[in-house]
């Protein structure tokens, strides 16, 4: 790796990691250097960071060198479509299998400084997104400032900067930085340094701009009491939103998008301005946004959170008549346009509940985080503008353009293939361990987000860690949880309703194995203990994510780790057996009494599974009253085959996808005829 690439990746991520100046792939970065071809001759060449690459975790790789003589020939001609100009950039490429360049690489390339940053600072977009921003910016930048009217990325942009840019140069200016309307900024140096020293004094001379100029804050009225009850109807606001977007986007059966929450001080005081649904309206800080926040997000004008009925029609109808204008929108622009193109869903990615926040919405977390993390920074920018001002970024028509631009389309990719379980929110107690473990790491690889509970927090939090690093950290979720206690089960229920917005399918797994003949008194107090972790913490879980499902309106599933002990109990093991055969009674009534919500209810009958359940001499106990070692007490079944945490898992994946089957039992236990269900 040479010197130069070394210095242009560290920068580069200097400014990918904050986030006040580039979010999510946006920005660019570049140097010019010097490689050899296969011929063994110098070229002079670009490295430029590629398309849809983020800053923040950039590697050298991400910087792919193009040949700068190639690209420079490019300015003499009078234009280039969008695919031409992909095109020559790839042939430029010094290597056939680098990503692909960035749509602004001839912008890099045709100025002449050897490194260039581009960002789209907060603050610079808050005095960029002005009526009068070419005045304000040269008062903030004085000589030096090359202007660029807005003109969407591409070879017609790269044109309008780098004659701006001759042009101020000509006049005996010397060009310090370049700033585009309602778009971003660049700067440029002939070392790394310099070229990031100049954005971060550029940047910090508009955030001293905008706090010299800013006018009094408009006052808001004080929302308290709406605060309050918004916080207290939190936990069913946002899966009622969940389920109103899945049924109204035609979601698979019981699964949807994942909600991202945001609810800062700065947001909720954003979300209380008067003029707060008339900014909003108005549209994105950048159009590099749009394919992430839609034109605009959906504000919820004073909303009534007391009642959750009204508010849930009122949700329908606002995301309804949102569609309405999103297809309108998409028709006039086609029209005006004189173009055909292939409408984008019509969905909102931005929902705003004052009193609560920025609710986001993707196919995964992480998805939803994007939005999320936009937004938050497009409040800023917002807030900014308006109070120095009035914030006016690009049109419609500008939007437009970006949003059905196939070149930031491609930023996305194309169709993700869904498995098995994609889209549903799964929740699994006793996940820490044994088949609780077992069953979240199927989920996960059938397509589930998971939320892992159990009351051991270091071993839940070595789990998390192992499955997040594998799956990602937003597509797991862990809360430590003591099922026994009813406002415990209920504050977990909560924090993954906050975190991925709802929940389809629940494995109520945890739970104990004790021992004990029922005539003695400590049989008796093992059978009390067993009712109350066996039986009764089922309900607790079951409750609270029923609460969730209904809000939903969407159906789901919950699912009881039972046992065959329901229906084969075993000498001395009463406190077990009993608690199990009523936790099938439960399941069996949970059956009757959802079903007509479209909620179902199943248990799994597993036997003899090897986890921390038969720690403590337990294995060796129940192998001891049959008279027969532990090893043959796992096989001992019709199929002499030993059941493992992954077959019961297998067996929760299939009924969390089951639609027409509730109150059904299903054995995993390698066969016991004497626990045949009947």
């Amino acid at each position: 790796m040479s010197e130069i690439v070394a210095a242009r990746t560290f920068t580069a991520r200097l400014l990918g990691q904050e986030t006040a100046l580039v979010l999510h792939g946006g920005g660019n970065t570049s140097a010019k250097g010097v490689e050899k071809d296969v011929f063994g001759e110098s070229l002079e060449v670009l490295y430029i960071k590629g398309s849809g690459s983020d800053l923040g975790s950039i590697e050298p790789a991400g910087h792919p060198a193009v040949q700068l003589a190639r690209l420079r020939r490019l300015r003499a001609l009078p234009g280039l479509t969008d695919e031409q100009m992909v095109n020559e950039l790839r042939l430029a490429l010094l290597d056939a299998r680098a990503p692909n360049p960035s749509v602004e690489t001839l912008l890099h390339a045709w100025l002449p400084a050897r490194f260039v940053d581009h960002t789209h600072a907060d603050a610079v977009l808050a005095i960029a997104d002005q009526p009068d921003a070419e005045r304000i910016c040269s008062h903030v930048y004085g000589r030096g400032l090359v202007w660029v009217p807005y003109v969407m990325p591409g070879f017609e942009l790269a044109k309008r900067c780098s004659d701006a840019f001759d042009a101020l140069a000509k006049k005996g200016e010397t060009p310090s930085v370049i700033v585009l309307e309602k778009h971003g900024i660049f700067t440029f140096g002939e070392t790394a340094k310099e070229s990031y020293e100049a954005m971060i004094a550029a940047v910090t001379r508009a955030e001293r701009y905008l706090t010299d100029s800013r006018r009094t804050t408009i006052a808001t009225i004080s929302t308290a009491r709406r605060v309050t009850s918004a916080d207290a109807a939190r936990p069913k606001i946002i899966p009622k939103l969940r389920g109103t977007l899945a049924r109204l986007a035609k979601e698979p059966v019981e699964s949807g998008p994942v909600l991202a929450l945001r609810a800062s001080e700065q947001v909720l005081a954003f979300l209380d301005r008067p003029d707060a649904e008339e900014l909003v309206a108005t549209g994105c800080a950048t159009p590099d946004h749009v394919i992430r926040t839609k034109p605009t997000a959906l504000y919820l004008a004073k909303p009534n959170y007391d009642d959750l009925d009204a508010l849930g029609a009122r949700l329908e109808h606002e995301i309804v008549q949102y569609a309405h204008n999103y297809d309108g929108y998409f028709r006039s622009m086609c029209a005006a346009k004189e173009v055909q193109r292939t409408k984008l869903d019509p969905w909102p990615r931005v929902i705003l509940l004052p009193g609560i926040g920025i609710c986001t919405v993707g196919r995964t977390r992480k998805d939803a985080d994007v939005s999320a993390d936009i937004y938050e920074h497009t409040v800023q920018v917002m807030t900014d503008a308006a109070d120095i001002g009035r914030y006016e970024p690009v049109s419609r028509s500008d939007l437009f353009d970006m949003e059905y631009w196939s070149l930031e389309q491609a930023k996305l990719g194309g169709p993700k293939a869904r498995s098995a379980l994609s889209g549903k929110i799964a929740l699994v107690t006793g996940a820490a361990s044994g088949i609780g473990q077992a069953t979240a790491l199927r989920f996960l690889e059938l397509g589930a987000h998971v939320a892992l509970l159990d009351r051991d927090e270091e071993l839940l939090g070595q789990v998390h860690a192992s499955l997040a690093a594998r799956f990602g950290k937003k597509t797991v979720f862990a809360a430590p949880c003591d099922v026994t206690q009813w406002a415990s089960v209920s504050a977990a229920t909560n924090a993954v309703v906050e975190f991925f917005g709802g929940i389809d399918v629940v494995v109520s797994n945890a739970g104990t194995a004790p021992e004990g003949r029922l005539d003695t008194g400590k049989g008796d107090a093992a059978l009390r203990s067993s009712l109350e972790v066996n039986l009764l913490a089922h309900n607790h879980v079951a409750r609270a994510a029923a609460d969730v499902m209904l809000a939903q309106g969407t159906g789901g599933a919950l699912l009881f780790n039972a046992s065959k002990a329901a229906f084969n109990p075993g000498a001395g093991f009463g406190p077990y057996a009993v608690a199990k055969s009523a936790l099938v009674g439960l399941m069996r009534q949970y059956a009757v009494d959802l079903g007509k919500y479209g909620v179902r209810s199943n248990a799994v009958n597993a036997d003899r599974v090897r986890t921390r359940l038969f720690a403590g001499g337990l294995a060796e106990s129940r192998a001891a009253t049959r008279g027969i070692s532990v090893d043959e007490y796992f096989r001992s079944n019709l199929l002499a085959r030993e059941v493992e945490g992954r077959d019961v898992a297998d067996s929760f994946a299939y009924l969390a996808g089951a639609l027409a089957t509730t109150g059904c039992i299903v054995t995993v236990d390698g066969g016991n005829s004497a626990a045949f269900p009947r």
